[in-house]
């Protein structure tokens, strides 16, 4: 039993995801395709709050699945038919939401929103505007109990939440950069320079990675000591199987000078990639 037990592989956070998402059928009827990735939670609410809400984006071949994970730290309060209002860029649009039907005092509830994304790639990246909406009904603090069946409308303002260049991109080890460089070739290849506002290339090399969401290969992710110049290289696989590459050359000016040249399998990839740093 032991042998049988260690050879069945453990579900990942993805596998768990498309399980859950599948499990909610005003989505599942929808037949998005292929989860591509599942983005870390960002917070959309101070700390300390009445309401404390997270999101997590779900990337799909033509959409992107906003789950908010929703906590009412209000003893006092009991909140129904919790929705969330979004002011949508052009382009994007809403396919179906699946509130929330109650947020009892600390124990957690979701909202699901789907979103058709743009054709355009550029238009992909987005910041949208995002209000809690809800029922309140008061409640005995002890017991949980609503006070009355009547309730009155109320909503919060959450944080603007942000689709970015990274939420497209999974990270892909290449163990020899310059021969996927050269299979990869000029076709589509773009080139900018920028004036990085970063004291160290230490700095430039960790936020280039975070805006990016690409690996680090042959690890250039590490500055050598005492280095006022350095090169970064960074691989991987934009929604639909694009493939990226990027090198960015680094040298110390009035803060970081870069030179970034992207390489990729699709032209408008390669130009947001570049605009990714703007």
């Amino acid at each position: 039993a032991g042998k049988a037990a260690s050879e069945k592989p453990t579900a990942t956070r993805h596998d768990m995801f498309v399980d859950r998402l599948a499990a909610v059928p005003a989505i599942a009827k929808l037949e998005l395709g292929p989860l591509f990735r599942s983005t870390q939670p960002a917070e959309l609410t101070e700390s300390e709050t009445e309401y404390v809400v997270q999101v997590i984006k779900h990337i799909y071949p033509g959409h992107v699945i906003l789950q908010l994970d929703c906590t009412n730290t209000l003893n006092d309060q009991l909140l129904e038919d919790v929705t969330v209002e979004l002011d949508l860029p052009e382009g994007w649009e809403q396919v179906v939401e699946v509130p929330c039907p109650r947020l009892e005092y600390n124990v957690g509830g979701t909202i699901y929103v789907v979103l058709t994304t743009p054709p355009e790639v550029s238009e992909c990246v987005a910041t949208i505007t995002a209000t809690l909406k809800f029922t309140v009904k008061d409640c005995d603090p002890t017991t949980g109990e609503p006070d009355s069946d009547e309730g009155y409308s109320d909503d919060y303002q959450l944080e603007d939440i942000d689709i970015a260049v990274c939420d497209y991109v999974q990270r892909v080890m290449k163990g020899n950069f310059a021969a996927a460089w050269e299979e990869l070739g000029e076709e589509n290849e773009l080139s900018d320079t920028f004036s990085l506002p970063m004291k160290t290339l230490d700095e430039a090399v960790k936020n280039i990675i975070l805006f990016l969401g690409l690996q680090a290969c042959e690890r250039s992710d590490k500055v050598p000591e005492g280095k006022s110049a350095h090169t970064l290289l960074l691989s991987g696989v934009f929604r639909g199987g694009v493939e990226v590459l990027v090198r960015a050359k680094l040298a110390l000016s009035d803060g970081v000078a870069m030179q970034l040249t992207v390489r990729s399998q699709d032209a408008e990839v390669s130009e947001l990639m570049t605009t990714a740093i703007a």
